[in-house]
């Protein structure tokens, strides 16, 4: 136990920040892990080092696996899973960093306006070595966090750079002003609700109060979220209050039936079902792997 209360366990985060937080790198160690699907508002890249992760991409699913990476958009909506122990390296640049690492203003827009495509299962032959070299960047990371040598953040920001460079010259291409997809209300309302969703997940939230929120019919409503997330309104709230009940679990001593009340849990044989599904044991296993 810590000083606080809270529980030491299989969990390890070492976070670096550039320019204001605008880049981020995460070093992630844990037992298993999962993020309910949401809106991604920076470009995004994980990194497997060990175990696998099955991922939902605009509510198409994608499987990553030691020793590969995973490139995604900002404005795209995602999922990820990690059912057993990994270790991962995930980075995060907003527009404002790369914009300011352009140089000339004309290339500013060149670069932020961009959309990347290195899925493994689509990469073509001539693209192999440059995501093989992506690869390797990435290892080169390694020993940089296990050591904290002098110098290690700026070694770091110039390997993440890098990666970057190399992702927009091989597996990205420009989106010309004018062929830029805005953002339509669909989409915009679909950020709305997973947010709306993330403050209140707690609550005696349905269907119809939340499509009645946004002012949408409940058959409209249930079709949206299904084609946008990959799965139904009340799969995607169990699995947030899902989430929320795992952090709970390993950081406190709480009783687990108080843990399910204040997390919004009321069915505890479809919550047990589900929770298995995520992360591969019962709560009370979770407890004894963290004791």
């Amino acid at each position: 136990m810590g000083q606080d209360g809270s529980r030491n366990y299989g969990h390890r985060l070492k976070h670096f920040e550039a320019q204001e937080s605008r880049l981020q790198v995460d070093f992630v160690t844990d037992r298993g892990q999962y993020h309910a699907a949401h809106w991604n508002s920076s470009l995004e890249i994980i990194y497997l080092l060990n175990g696998n992760a099955r991922i939902l991409l605009d509510g198409q699913q994608v499987s990553l696996v030691q020793g590969e990476f995973i490139v995604i958009d900002s404005g795209r909506v995602f999922e990820l899973q990690c059912k057993e122990s990994f270790m991962q390296i995930r980075i995060r640049a907003d527009k404002e960093f790369l914009s300011a690492r352009a140089g000339d203003l004309s290339q500013r827009e060149g670069i932020v306006n961009r959309r990347y495509f290195c899925l493994r299962e689509s990469l073509k032959e001539e693209q192999l070595d440059g995501f093989l070299e992506i690869c390797e960047l990435f290892k080169r990371l390694v020993p940089l966090y296990i050591n904290e040598p002098t110098g290690f953040r700026l070694k770091t920001e110039s390997i993440v750079l890098d990666i970057l460079y190399h992702l927009v010259q091989d597996f990205s291409e420009e989106v010309k002003g004018g062929q830029i997809p805005e953002v339509t209300q669909d989409l915009e309302r679909v950020r709305q609700i997973l947010a709306y969703i993330e403050e209140n997940y707690e609550k005696p939230l349905s269907l119809q109060t939340v499509s009645s929120a946004f002012g949408l019919s409940r058959e409209y409503f249930s079709r949206l979220f299904h084609q946008s997330i990959g799965m139904t309104f009340l799969e995607h709230l169990t699995r947030v209050r899902i989430a929320h009940f795992y952090h709970d679990l390993i950081t406190t001593d709480e009783p687990i039936m108080k843990l399910l009340e204040d997390n919004g849990l009321t069915n505890y044989k479809h919550f047990r079902k589900h929770f298995k599904e995520l992360y591969g044991c019962s709560p009370r296993e979770v407890r004894k792997i963290i004791l």
